[in-house]
């Protein structure tokens, strides 16, 4: 049978497997820039289907309580469609994303907590890895509020601009990665009338799985100075439940 599925978010992300989920766990850093204690809040774990993409999302603290849950739909060729979010196991809003039937996006809705429309998006264009490249944004009433476009190398991303309703770049990022396609600095900068600010993240990679997957990664600031460890837990579907 021929393979209905041209996208996968763990392909376009560069990580090796079968992935089922991925757990990430933060902990603090002490002054020396040795591991502390886990932060209580959150370990986010993400669910993936047999072909990669992402279905669930959960954020929950050290306790198990989830705080935090989206759960993904997607288009029969791999394309994300939407999400149902909840906060604290109340509904929080939502999106949903319309893919016309030659594989592309075309409008997004999303919706407030109580499910009516909220802000709306047009002019939504994809390259070919089914990363958005750009988008505008409605208020619901229809007035244009926003731009978006967004810069890829291959599936890597490499940078955002975004604009207000008369055209004029309200913020900018760029982001930086290793020859494993892992993201090595992060850069974003806000513009307001009165000021720009940007702010400097660079992370170092220190272990990695079997599968070349990375499993702990330290953030620093613009000084150098470690701020968080992320520990990294992969649970792998075992092949032979492959049919």
């Amino acid at each position: 049978a021929e393979k209905k599925v041209k996208y996968s978010d763990l392909a376009n992300d560069n990580l090796k497997g079968n992935i089922e989920t991925i757990e990430d766990s933060p902990y603090k850093v002490d002054s020396t820039g040795k591991m502390g204690a886990m932060d209580s809040c959150c370990i986010d774990v993400t669910q993936y289907d047999e072909n990669g993409n992402a279905v669930k999302y959960t954020s929950k603290d050290s306790k198990g309580t989830v705080k935090n849950e989206s759960v993904f739909t997607r288009h029969e060729n791999g394309l994300w469609t939407g999400a149902t979010d909840t906060k604290d196991g109340k509904s929080s809003g939502g999106m949903k994303v319309t893919v016309d039937d030659k594989g592309q996006y075309t409008v997004a809705q999303t919706t407030d907590s109580t499910g009516k429309p909220d802000k709306y998006y047009t002019g939504i264009t994809q390259n070919e890895y089914g990363q958005v490249l750009s988008w505008k944004q409605y208020d619901k009433d229809s007035v244009f509020r926003s731009e978006g476009a967004s810069k890829f190398d291959k599936s890597l991303f490499m940078g955002f601009t975004a604009k207000d309703s008369v055209g004029k770049v309200t913020s900018t990022s760029v982001a930086k990665y290793n020859d494993k396609g892992e993201q090595t600095e992060f850069s974003n900068t806000t513009i307001t009338k009165d000021s720009t600010t940007t702010k400097v993240t660079k992370y170092t990679y220190e272990t990695h799985d079997e599968n070349g997957n990375w499993t702990q990664r330290t953030e620093l600031d613009d000084k150098g100075k470690a701020t968080k460890i992320t520990k990294r837990a992969y649970t792998y579907r075992k092949e032979e439940e492959k049919k």
